[in-house]
């Protein structure tokens, strides 16, 4: 039996949420999963996230056809339901989570190093020719 969608609403949000966590660079948060006890395989119209940030602060996240909105605050909790819908995971970690913040620019910036350092190999290899 096929599930009947909204119409304009299409789409496997359990999958696309198991996208935005895979968006979700390593080491930015300590926790990162779908919910293994709210999601239900049969019913792919809404899908949740749980979240830790690296100062241990857990989020429920629910993706549906809105958007994405806090719903508890702990893993696996739907008991407190935000009427805050973002059109983004990263735009909700944005706002809600300054370690997510953090973690993030901190990582960028580990990054744009290494790129610097590697740059610079390069350019030291090319006067050694």
């Amino acid at each position: 039996m096929s599930q009947q969608q909204p119409s304009g609403e299409q789409g496997d949000f359990l999958a696309e949420a198991q996208l935005a966590i895979n968006d979700v660079g390593d080491g930015i948060v300590a926790i990162k999963q779908l919910s293994k006890r709210l999601n239900n395989p049969d019913d792919i119209s809404t899908a949740y996230i749980n979240i830790k940030s690296n100062k241990n602060k857990e989020f429920c996240i629910e993706l549906s056809p809105k958007g994405y909105r806090i719903v508890g605050n702990q893993f696996d909790d739907k008991s407190q339901p935000s009427t805050v819908i973002y059109e983004s995971l990263q735009a909700l970690l944005t706002n809600e989570s300054k370690s997510y913040v953090d973690s993030f620019a901190e990582s960028l910036q580990q990054k744009l190093f290494a790129a610097q350092n590697e740059l610079q190999q390069e350019q030291n290899n090319d006067e050694d020719d």
